[in-house]
């Protein structure tokens, strides 16, 4: 009687395993014949309206996809996931306007921090924003703020640098600054 339930539990914990890794391995078939990306695009998946992971795609494998963001980090995310996710290639169409934000706490100086942020993207020599075509919003979250703010680039050969260099050089502004607290 023992050995019939251990062997059922066995039987049921490789199911469970072998379940997730064949889902993996199916859908990554699924987006290798389909191809909504390949490597060295810039990419943006979301689940039920969040944003789960952007950047760009440093590996399409068969159980799972590698993305690096604009912080130089790399996410790592199975395929089985991405079957209910909206996947947005930037690679699509023609100059490349990537949204970025950064999270400050309630107290923090929000005039100074879009200040920073403008002058980051407007300094940049790659860019093609100007005062004009730049956005910079503000919106409240939970544990505090999100200013959201757009970086165009002429092309996507160039726009994951671009928005690397600007994304490190706010966060270092910011982190220099007394009145502001990233979240």
């Amino acid at each position: 009687m023992e050995k019939t339930i251990l062997t059922a539990v066995i039987v049921a914990a490789a199911s469970f395993i072998l379940q997730k890794t064949l889902n993996n391995f199916l859908y990554g078939c699924v987006i290798l014949i389909t191809r909504p990306f390949k490597k060295g695009d810039k990419v943006s998946i979301r689940q039920n309206g969040r944003e789960i992971a952007s950047g760009k795609v440093i590996r399409r494998g068969i159980l799972h996809l590698r993305i690096k963001d604009y912080n130089r980090n790399v996410a790592i995310i199975p395929n089985s996931v991405m079957e209910n996710c909206t996947i947005v290639n930037s690679d699509f169409k023609s100059g490349v306007n990537y949204i970025n934000s950064v999270k400050i706490d309630y107290e923090s100086d929000i005039e100074k921090t879009k200040q920073i942020i403008m002058d980051a993207i407007l300094n940049h020599p790659l860019t093609q924003n100007t005062e004009d075509n730049t956005y910079i919003i503000c919106k409240s979250e939970n544990e505090g703020l999100v200013v959201e703010y757009n970086v165009r680039t002429p092309d996507t050969n160039t726009s994951f640098d671009v928005c690397s260099d600007i994304v490190q050089t706010v966060v270092t502004r910011i982190q220099n600054c007394e009145d502001i607290h990233l979240k």
